[in-house]
């Protein structure tokens, strides 16, 4: 009987990026943290086993670096978009929001890592309690996006706003990834209403008179 074909390991490094990118691959497919084990990943490879354990020493080490790794990509997207839209805060916030609709419909299996994937939070991951969700810098870039948009007196409405403005492009790009039949309207005008609520509270509002 014929032993079944191995992929040439190659470099330790030209190995490890393999690696993760077929585990990314696979929970992007599979949706479950719980679903994805490293012989799945190794026999997707082409390699052994203990050829994949050489660069992780478990499952959750392994994903983490996949999750880490699409959410410093993701944010980098997303301040690349900011940057480019120059120093006004309402625009630089306009291009971030396009960034991530673009960003998850273009690449709907990442976006579904980042996500939407089953027990993908710190316990499923294995983080340790003081370590931060490998998201967080994401949310922070949204929030710091949103709070430089309302005026001072109103900075404290910012984690709820940036929070609201979070969901509605999540829901922009969900239901389109997982609807994708339905009559959706066009995403820009979406977003355009999904940002109605900064706009607001970033709104110039006339300061009382001072009594003569």
């Amino acid at each position: 009987m014929t032993a079944p074909h191995r992929r040439r390991r190659g470099t330790g490094h030209e190995l490890r990026d393999l690696v993760v990118r077929v585990a990314t691959d696979l929970l992007a497919q599979l949706g479950d943290v719980d679903a994805v084990t490293m012989r799945s990943v190794a026999t997707a490879a082409g390699v052994t086993a203990p050829s994949v354990y050489r660069h992780f020493p478990d499952k959750q080490a392994l994903l983490r670096v996949v999750v880490a790794e699409r959410f410093a990509a993701f944010t980098d997207e997303l301040r690349t978009a900011a940057d480019s839209a120059g120093e006004v805060p309402l625009l630089r916030l306009e291009a971030m929001s396009r960034a991530y609709v673009r960003s998850g419909l273009h690449r709907p299996g990442h976006y579904r890592v980042l996500f939407s994937a089953t027990n993908a939070g710190a316990a499923g991951l294995g983080l340790d309690p003081d370590t931060e969700h490998p998201g967080a810098a994401s949310h922070r870039a949204l929030l710091d996006a949103v709070a430089a948009c309302v005026q001072a007196e109103r900075r404290d409405v910012a984690p709820m706003l940036a929070t609201e403005l979070w969901a509605s492009l999540h829901g922009i790009v969900d239901l389109r990834i997982t609807k994708p039949d339905m009559p959706w309207p066009d995403p820009d005008a979406l977003i355009d209403a999904a940002l109605t609520a900064v706009r607001a509270a970033a709104a110039t509002r006339p300061r009382p008179q001072e009594a003569p």
